[in-house]
């Protein structure tokens, strides 16, 4: 069988869905003036090409030419049952999602997964059932970061993963672990119309031996209720022996027979068969259905003429309205919202709350600004989808208030890193405290938001200051040293080359090869493997007191 069947992608249930087998250009011509009694052609399914099966004993026809080559076994399916798909999948980036990625290599567990601003119980779901797959594992877990290798950068959902033979979901290193051995988690966006986002995620898990378990998860993500349905199949007890019925008497016009009696039931084989077609319908521009019914199709009725069992697939076109006739009811009613334009995500990607006990993070940090850079630095971080925490001086704060605000709107955070830069240890205490006090009012009053950290100038910092202050006093772990000017290329080597987990990374927005770097730091962090986060973020919302140098 070849690879792009076994691989058809799994797209949600189109503008409508239907199967409908319309037979009719398939069979011979009949004999002029001769109608057979009764007869009405199968409602509903199209032969898609050329039917290629076994020619009758003692004929030297071939069959069709044109036939579609190869396709999955119901075996290289997930267990659970289908939902078919929509005409395309909807690009992750442009809907506002947050994509993610993990891999720990000691855990043998690796995941692609997304999360959806302003649905907390969609992402506490996808949250469960990433704890659970390490769990799974066995393994002490915590997050790692790794050095990039092409094919385990990309982040969020794979197209038509959930329809990948589960070896391939393992064994890729796209969405398997390192040595295609232990568990993968990996997600697929199935369609987003009306208030619904579709999202398709598939646990395969495995060993030496071969694959162990495989599981598909059907959630349907309501936006405007915040709720998430989870869909266990999509079609009624009806849609599979209907959809194998129409097949046969594909091949037995195909064969030359205009027979009107009724074919018999499928056995559980031929059921099975069906079913996995089911599972991985793939949908048209027309709001119709494609569907490949695997190799082995045979019956009683074919086995009379003298037709053994399929050796190709069989590409069926399925009409709107007989597939609406076989899905069952919960799916017909959270398809009435097909064909609706999607009403969008409101929430702000920075509004996806990261733990950072799951996820590799690290905290990039800009300082003395907000200067004429920054613009442009918020633009390339918007870009790249990263965060970071600026720490402000509020004399120049308070001379760009728009550029304050518009941080916070974007999801970054902003404190204080005094009013006009002095080494706090060198002068009064009382001067010191004021230092930072009166920045942090100022910056306060711009952003509408309390402050509640402040970072030292030269990282110069005491006790008496801390006490005097009452707020963490936020250092670094790694100073790129930007201020010497190094060059862009040192400047990425410094920071995304060698960051790990946990870390507070020192930048300055007020240097133009700082600025023009930050799209390839951002691009490094996230090749291996690390989220960029706030300070706040980075410990889960609560900073510690005193010196803060990582987490």
């Amino acid at each position: 069988m070849s690879e792009a069947h076994r691989r058809r992608r799994w797209k949600m249930l189109p503008a409508a869905i239907a199967v409908v087998v319309a037979c009719s250009s398939c069979a011979p011509e009949p004999v002029a003036g001769w109608i057979p009694t009764g007869f009405s052609p199968v409602p509903g399914v199209a032969l898609v090409g050329g039917l290629q099966v076994p020619a009758p004993e003692g004929s030297s026809d071939e069959g069709s030419a044109g036939g579609v080559a190869g396709t999955a076994s119901s075996e290289d399916l997930p267990a659970s049952a289908g939902v078919p798909a929509a005409t395309a999948q909807p690009d992750q980036y442009a809907l506002g999602l947050y994509t993610g990625r993990l891999r720990n290599d000691a855990a043998g567990f690796a995941a692609r997964f997304v999360f959806i601003p302003g649905v907390p119980a969609f992402n506490d779901r996808m949250t469960q059932e990433l704890r659970a797959a390490i769990d799974a594992t066995a393994t002490p877990y915590a997050p790692q970061s790794y050095a990039p290798e092409p094919g385990r950068t990309a982040r969020g959902c794979v197209p038509g993963v959930a329809s990948w033979p589960a070896v391939d979901v393992l064994g890729s290193p796209e969405t398997g672990p390192v040595g295609g051995a232990g568990i993968a988690v990996a997600c697929e966006l199935g369609g987003a119309y009306g208030n619904l986002i579709e999202v398709r995620l598939r646990v395969v898990a495995g060993d030496a031996s071969g694959v162990v378990s495989d599981r598909l998860i059907v959630l349907f993500v309501d936006l405007a209720s915040g709720q998430v349905i989870e869909v266990a199949d999509a079609w009624n007890e009806t849609a599979a022996p209907e959809l194998w019925r129409a097949a046969v008497e594909l091949i037995r016009r195909n064969a030359g027979s205009l027979s009107t009696a009724r074919i018999a039931d499928p056995d559980s084989a031929q059921l099975a068969l069906a079913e996995s077609a089911l599972r991985t319908a793939e949908g048209s521009g027309d709001g119709g259905l494609t569907v490949a019914l695997p190799p082995g199709i045979a019956s009683p009725e074919l086995a009379g003429l003298g037709i053994a069992a399929t050796e190709a697939p069989i590409e069926l076109r399925i009409d709107q309205a007989t597939a609406i006739a076989w899905s069952n009811e919960q799916y017909r009613q959270l398809h009435a919202e097909l064909g609706k334009p999607f009403v969008g995500i409101a929430a702000t990607l920075g509004s996806v709350p990261i733990d950072c006990t799951l996820i590799p993070c690290v905290a990039v940090t800009y300082d003395d600004g907000p200067s004429d850079l920054t613009p442009l630095l918020l633009e390339t971080l918007a870009a790249e989808r990263g965060r970071a925490t600026f720490f402000m001086l509020s004399s120049r704060a308070a001379s760009n208030p728009e550029l304050v605000t518009r941080a916070i709107a974007e999801g970054h955070e902003v404190a204080t890193h005094t009013v006009s830069h002095p080494d706090l240890t060198k002068i009064p205490l009382s001067e010191a405290t004021a230092q930072v006090l009166d920045s942090a009012a100022t910056i306060s009053g711009i952003a509408g938001r309390p402050v509640t950290m402040f970072r030292p100038p030269y990282g110069e910092v005491n006790d008496e200051i801390l006490a005097a202050v009452g707020m963490p006093s936020i250092l670094w772990s790694i100073d790129t040293n930007d201020w010497r000017l190094p060059g862009q290329a040192a400047l990425v080597e410094r920071s995304a080359a060698v960051a790990q987990p946990g870390d507070i990374i020192l930048f300055h927005d007020t240097h133009s090869d700082t600025v023009a770097a930050a799209g390839a730091v951002v691009r490094g962090l996230h090749d291996r493997g690390l989220e960029l986060v706030t300070v706040t973020q980075l410990f889960g919302g609560h900073v510690p007191s005193g010196r803060v140098r990582s987490r």
